[in-house]
């Protein structure tokens, strides 16, 4: 009798389904952006688009023109004409001008070249409304009226006015007392006010339906037939404060109210977004439609949000108590969804009327991972076991005692009797008549089975560690050699080619070729979403659907020749997707094999609210075409962009120019992909992605054409979705034919009098003067050499170095004892403020080749400009000594350890960027190797080493330096763990740090400047 019930509540829902299932708020998509993706501020007072589409958001800093993908913001330091930042309502009017209404008065701007004006209405704009094609009403405490761009004050409303609206050829004034009704012919009627809309702010006017509606901090209201402003008395709607009304294209109805969103779609009850279910308060200041019928909210406190038809359903069946569905599976035979939820097991019908079977009483707290109906009898696999439900008496037993416990993950049809058991316990097959053990069970590595496919006499069995296939009474591993074989399978899927996919836990996507191969996917190879719980192949679509616990995806299955050949995986329902009154991830859920069924040409994936229907036929990317854009092109200028623009001439001395362009996609932004060439600059295209820049460098003068290209990820390239722009790069008077021209007969004559004067000085005086240099060289040399010895030797007796002015190694040695013992008197004070004395040893790296190449001369020129270098770039305190040669040791006293390292890489650069100017006039330069250290260490003791140890630990750093190709600057790094008595013998200095080198106590710290 039950059973009978069910078929005719089947067959009522087929004859009811030609109404189609009722609209529903949660169907609309939701996208949420606030300050944190660019925005200027959450709190959003006013949209409008103009006519290339952009969006324009209006907020209490600033205006931001949106494209979906990025907010470019204007404000008063930006834009001087714009009254204030605090904007509170815009307008497009019919010849595409934007007016904007802020705190401090009226501003307009054209879209196209972005010039703003001011006008000057200076009180707050809380209203504008077009009521000619040339002219706009104001509602500024008074009401003004702007046309041909000029202000006047409309004499006939004395009060102060709140509100305007366009009634047909009639336009409607709100005051704080009054409405007026201003006909086409000059006739005014005055209707009062109840006390509840003069006592609180008006906040819209909105005419819809043939009837003004009023939304006021008191409630809701509209102007009856009589003439009266009544409140209305709507189901769902109570009397809280109302802000903003709005009837969008396809008839459907919105009224922001205080943390409430009602809507009501055409002919239907009305349904309301409480701030729980939105996850922020729903408190809109405006709200709009654009082009493409997708609804922008405007919030005061959270930012802006766009609510668009979805393409996809969440379905919670009327009846259906919990929202939770953990199973889903199409019975042909009832033509109906069978459905198990967190509590229950029952039918959901065509009209989206659930039905329950098994009640929470029957299921207990069993979880349902399959089941299957046959011959008025309904399995359910469940994790406390096997359950069979009867359609005839509605009584849940348990057939089988082997099964009455374990966990069932896998019910599958077998033949026109049979049917196939898997769980924890391994696999059973039922005749009809009895139960039976596979034969095969002890040879499966893990007993429980997780997928079962059936291929004839065949069978696949997948279990948490590998795929089988069992076939003519062999089991045989699949995957050999492949990350699949011990893999948790989790879904299997055969083509008809032969291929096979399988879905796993932790190993991605497999996909067998017709050759036998084994292709793995995962996030390294593209694949979305992972991991991958269901797969369904759709053959009238060609269309592969895979579902994991964050989403779905689709994708083509890869043809024979294409066995090779990346898969292009689609993403259909993301984890950030949302629905209003829905979380961000609403799908997928499930668990064994029903996570996936076919119906009414969807597919159906149980979620955590209710049930996500997907069109098999769906369409990602919109009906229009989708056209480029160009924003500007800067350079050392900015250069504007009109819509219409085809060329654009730079600057002359404009070489370097960044091109900004966009694609206008409110949906799916993330999907769009631009390519871009410059004709005779580039060699190819530039695939770049979703960056939405091009930037060109040093471009040489000449005309170009800049060509961008957008697509969605899922489309091919094509030139119906390209924009060209011609660039004109004009040439410097340097780069002209003249300029040219004027240099080569410079150089020409130049050459003429180089050859003039050769003949004249020809080759007597050329051997004279070769004789004489080579006389005066001799002796100068000798001279030179005997005045180096005695400035040796007189060095050596002073403290001072007669080449450089620098201090010598005697003053070295006689002067630093004196400064350690200093540090010693006062080495508490110094330790507490992180002072030491530091040892730099500067070494010049391949100097002898200045000599060699240019003169000792050169090279004692070169030596005096690198002292005074080192001088300027010491303190005071410090001072620089000529060590030996082209060596030079630097004494920092009283310096922060934290500052060594830094000074250290600062003198190597300086040296490396420094020209030295030898006697002949030319420039050389010269890199050098630093090695330093600090006294005391900063190791255990480390004031007990001595000054010597320090300059040989500096000495050993600019060792290891030049063993690493010069040119940087090292120090001994120690483990805090060494004793400063590991330094005891300074004549074995070198052998003790190779061996704390070798045991990992030490180790070098050097740092290279590469230019």
């Amino acid at each position: 009798m039950r059973f009978s019930l069910l078929i005719f509540l089947a067959f009522f829902s087929n004859a009811s389904l030609s109404q189609g299932p009722s609209g529903s708020i949660y169907d609309f998509d939701i996208k949420h952006w606030n300050s944190a993706d660019g925005l200027s501020s959450n709190s959003v007072r006013a949209i409008s688009q103009d006519q290339l589409g952009y969006v324009w958001v209006g907020t209490v800093y600033g205006l931001n023109r949106f494209d979906g993908h990025h907010f470019t913001q204007f404000s008063t330091k930006t834009s001087r004409q714009l009254a204030s930042n605090s904007i509170n309502k815009l307008l497009l009017d019919q010849q595409g001008y934007m007016w904007v209404g802020t705190k401090a008065g009226l501003s307009g701007f054209n879209p196209q070249t972005l010039k703003f004006d001011r006008y000057p209405i200076l009180a707050e704009v809380t209203s504008i409304v077009q009521v000619a094609p040339d002219e706009i009403w104001v509602a500024a405490e008074n009401l003004f009226k702007v046309k041909q761009g000029k202000v006047s004050r409309v004499q006939s409303i004395k009060e102060s006015v709140v509100q305007i609206e366009m009634a047909g050829d009639s336009v409607l004034i709100s005051t704080t007392k009054y409405l007026y009704k201003l006909s086409s012919e000059g006739e005014i009627q005055q209707i009062p006010l109840p006390d509840e809309l003069q006592q609180h702010p008006l906040y819209d006017l909105s005419w819809f339906n043939d009837t003004l509606h009023f939304a006021s901090e008191s409630g809701y209201f509209h102007l009856d037939k009589t003439q009266q402003v009544v409140r209305c008395d709507i189901h769902g709607v109570d009397n809280s404060a109302i802000y903003k009304l709005f009837k969008d294209g396809s008839g459907n109805d919105w009224i922001s109210g205080y943390n409430k969103l009602y809507h009501r779609h055409a002919g239907q009850e009305w349904q309301h977004i409480s701030a729980e279910e939105l996850g922020s308060s729903p408190w809109f200041s405006d709200i709009f439609e654009d082009r493409d019928h997708n609804i922008w909210l405007a919030s005061f406190s959270e930012g802006l949000y766009r609510a668009s038809p979805g393409k996809m359903r969440r379905v919670v069946g009327v009846g259906q108590q919990d929202m939770v569905v953990r199973s889903v599976r199409y019975s042909a035979r009832l033509n109906s969804l069978l459905v198990a939820t967190q509590t229950n097991v029952g039918l959901l019908k065509a009209d989206e009327h659930f039905v329950e079977l098994v009640d929470h009483q029957s299921l207990g707290q069993s979880t349902v991972y399959d089941f299957y109906d046959r011959s008025n009898q309904l399995w359910l696999g469940t994790d406390n076991g096997l359950l069979l439900y009867n359609f005839d008496d509605g009584e849940v037993s348990r057939p089988f005692k082997e099964l009455a416990t374990a966990s069932i993950r896998v019910v599958q049809p077998h033949a026109e009797t049979g049917l196939w058991f898997g769980g924890a316990n391994g696999l059973y097959h039922y005749d009809g008549e009895r139960l039976q053990a596979a034969p095969f069970n002890a040879d499966l590595e893990s007993a429980f089975v997780t997928v079962i496919e059936s291929q004839g006499q065949d069978l696949l069995v997948g279990t948490t560690s590998g795929l089988y296939w069992y076939q003519q009474e062999k089991l045989n591993r699949v995957g050999l050699g492949t990350p699949l074989f011990g893999a948790y399978i989790t879904s299997v899927l055969t083509l008809a080619d032969q291929q096979m996919l399988v879905a796993t836990l932790d190993d991605g996507l497999f996909i067998k070729t017709p050759q036998g191969q084994w292709q793995q996917y995962d996030s390294s190879k593209g694949l979305p979403l992972d991991p991958v719980i269901s797969l369904w192949y759709d053959r009238d679509s060609d269309y592969l659907w895979a579902s994991s616990l964050k989403g779905v995806f689709r994708f083509r299955p890869p043809a024979a020749k294409d066995s090779g050949k990346v898969l292009h995986f689609e993403l259909v329902l993301s984890p950030y997707d949302r629905q209003l009154g829905t979380a961000p991830g609403r799908c997928c859920n499930g668990a064994g094999h029903s996570k996936v069924a076919k119906w009414q040409d969807q597919l159906w994936f149980p979620s955590l609210k209710g049930l996500v229907a997907v069109p098999l036929q769906l369409t990602m990317a919109p009906d229009r075409p989708l056209q480029p854009l160009l924003q500007d092109v800067t350079g050392q200028k900015s250069y504007a962009l009109l819509p219409e623009q085809q060329q654009l001439v730079l600057e002359i001395s404009d070489r370097n120019i960044s091109i900004r362009y966009s694609a206008l996609e409110f949906i799916k932004a993330n999907a769009i992909e631009f390519r871009y060439q410059l004709s005779g600059f580039d060699q190819e295209w530039q695939q770049v992605g979703q960056r939405r820049e091009a930037i060109y460098t040093n471009l040489p003068p000449g005309s170009y054409q800049f060509v961008v290209q957008a697509r969605y990820a899922s489309q091919g390239w094509t030139d119906q979705q390209q924009l060209k722009l011609d660039l004109v790069v004009p040439r410097l008077f340097t780069e002209t034919i003249v300029y040219k021209g004027l240099w080569a007969l410079l150089v020409v004559l130049a050459l003429y009098g180089l050859a003039w004067l050769w003949r004249r000085n020809a080759v007597m005086q050329q051997q004279e003067l070769s004789k004489l240099v080579r006389l005066r060289t001799a002796e100068l040399e000798n001279s030179n050499q005997r005045l180096s010895e005695l400035n040796e030797q007189l060095s050596q007796l002073t403290h001072k170095d007669t080449l450089t002015g620098l201090r010598n190694r005697r003053f070295l040695f006689e002067q630093l004892p004196k400064d350690v013992e200093q540090y010693q008197h006062n080495r508490d004070t110094m330790l507490q403020q992180g002072k030491c004395i530091a040892l730099l040893q500067l070494d010049m790296d391949n100097f002898k080749s200045i000599n060699d190449l240019y003169g000792n001369s050169a090279g004692d020129s070169v030596l005096q400009q690198i002292s005074g270098l080192l001088l300027r770039e010491s303190r005071g305190a410090d001072y620089v000594v000529r060590f030996a040669g082209e060596q030079f040791v630097l004494v920092l006293r009283d310096v922060e350890f934290a500052t060594v390292r830094d000074f250290a890489l600062q003198l190597n650069q300086l040296v490396a960027q420094a020209n030295f100017q030898i006697p002949d006039g030319r420039t050389v330069s010269l890199t050098c190797s630093i090695g330093y250290s600090c006294f005391p260490l900063e190791l255990l003791g480390g004031q007990l080493i001595s000054w010597e140890i320090s300059l040989q630990l500096a000495e050993i750093a600019l060792s290891k330096v030049k063993e690493s190709g010069r040119n940087g600057c090292a120090t001994l790094g120690f483990d805090p763990q060494v004793d400063a008595f590991e330094f005891e013998d300074s004549g074995h200095i070198e052998m003790q740090i190779e061996k704390l080198l070798a045991d990992g106590l030490a180790w070098f710290e050097v740092k290279s400047y590469r230019p």
